[in-house]
């Protein structure tokens, strides 16, 4: 059994092996994708922008439940590739950011 700690509380579980043995995921650089498919609904920033981490960059909708899409990192948005009503696929680029 393993426990998992998470913010509610510590679980015990038995994982799979298919479980323990998946590559960890590893975040692309200077980009922000979609985690789940969805429609965006608002974004929020604007090509040339500074953004601090947590600031909303857009709202995707999936499955009827709002998703803010946040900075990750302080940061100039220097690309932003949605738009509002757009559809997007899990792993789309949708915010490329400038090197640091």
């Amino acid at each position: 059994m393993e426990v998992l700690k998470l913010e509610n509380g510590e679980y015990q579980t038995q994982l799979t092996k298919k479980y323990q043995q998946r590559k960890p995921y590893v975040a692309p650089r200077n980009v922000i994708t979609a985690a789940i498919p969805g429609t965006i609904m608002t974004v929020m920033v604007k090509e040339g922008q500074h953004v601090k981490r947590g600031d909303a960059l857009c709202i995707l909708d999936s499955m009827k439940m709002n998703n803010t899409i946040c900075a990750t990192e302080d940061c100039v948005v220097s690309k932003v590739l949605v738009a509002a009503g757009e559809s997007v696929a899990k792993d789309a680029v949708m915010f490329e950011f400038e090197d640091k």
